[in-house]
């Protein structure tokens, strides 16, 4: 079902918007390049977590010219502890592209964003839209809950049908105001309000909203049932040798954490079967294995479960690549950050 007052909803969405906004430090500006950076980091990151490194990122890098001219080693150690690396290696790329390409300004039109690396139909619309004030929907899981429990949708969220749907719906709706204002506001209102359990009863559009009429707020989105989530059980290995320095391996090019650093690990639950691949592996003779600690990590599909274990070597592992933990020069992954942690 549509929106009834497309012009009341946007203005009393707007309006709410502009006394209740939080003062977060990209919304200080418009300048494409910060609502890039902000945009990437929000990717699977929560907005508490991500101001202080926003923060930090723009200060040494203010300028996508200057992002263009640091190493990506450089790049990687300002993102470290954000996680999945390949948002920073994107935004590099993507601030040597601008450069080289549209002479270090940022595109504005709607096509040429959406070919940035690491840039999506959201982002790109987020960009257009907050950046340059055009009339183009950005649509988010906050923006997709919102607009499902206000027009009752029964329909599989997640399907190209019912993004071309929310589509037609947020463009009757960002014509009627400022489209800066709406876009950041459709974000807000699902933030802070129509949350997953939602805050009914300071919701500036109730009025309008179909779910909140027939009390079945708590039935939208409808969502199709997920896999279920894979769980993998390794062996992972932390060998130091006399001067504290660290084995540690780059993962592949391609997969999970690609090209991070990582502590050596094997899946498999029989923990000789583990040492064996590992002497193997790096040509030594493991002399003995002590339990530290298990990690669980979670991704969107399957859990990590680590087993780890210190283990010591009569064996020279000068010829491998070695690291003093406490001042890594790589980007680590997420999940063996928190090994580091607890050693």
């Amino acid at each position: 079902m549509k929106i009834k007052n497309t012009k009341q909803f946007a203005h009393d969405l707007c309006d709410w918007y502009r006394l209740h906004y939080r003062k977060l430090p990209f919304r200080e500006t418009s300048e494409p390049y910060n609502i890039l950076v902000s945009e990437l980091m929000l990717q699977q990151t929560q907005m508490d977590t991500v101001i202080p490194y926003y923060s930090r990122f723009i200060q040494r890098f203010p300028t996508i010219k200057d992002l263009a001219m640091a190493p990506q080693s450089e790049v990687l150690k300002y993102w470290e502890g954000l996680g999945y690396y390949r948002r920073a290696k994107h935004l590099h790329d993507t601030a040597k592209i601008i450069v080289s390409d549209y002479n270090g300004v940022f595109p504005n039109e709607l096509n040429a964003i959406k070919k940035l690396k690491g840039v999506g139909n959201y982002t790109a619309g987020a960009i257009h839209s907050i950046a340059f004030n055009q009339p183009t929907p950005a649509i988010d899981g906050n923006v997709v809950r919102v607009l499902s429990r206000v027009t009752a949708y029964s329909n599989d969220v997640s399907t190209k049908e019912s993004a071309l749907y929310f589509e037609t719906i947020l463009k009757s709706l960002i014509k009627h105001e400022t489209p800066r204002d709406f876009t950041q506001a459709m974000m807000e209102l699902g933030a802070l309000v129509c949350k997953k359990k939602p805050l009914c009863e300071i919701c500036p559009v109730q009025k309008q909203c179909l779910a909140f009429k027939h009390h079945t707020q708590e039935d939208y989105p409808i969502k199709k049932s997920k896999k279920p989530i894979q769980h993998e059980s390794y062996f992972t290995f932390v060998l130091q040798d006399q001067q504290n320095q660290t084995l540690l391996i780059r993962r592949p090019d391609k997969g999970l954490l690609a090209n991070l650093m990582a502590f050596p690990q094997y899946l498999t639950s029989d923990i000789d079967l583990a040492i064996k691949r590992f002497n193997e592996d790096f040509n030594v003779t493991v002399k003995h294995a002590s339990y530290l600690f298990d990690i669980e990590h979670i991704f969107s599909h399957k859990k990590w479960h680590l087993h780890v274990y210190r283990i010591k070597t009569d064996s020279d592992i000068s010829s491998h690549n070695t690291y003093n933990l406490n001042d890594l020069p790589e980007a680590i992954s997420k999940a063996h950050l928190k090994i580091i942690e607890k050693l």
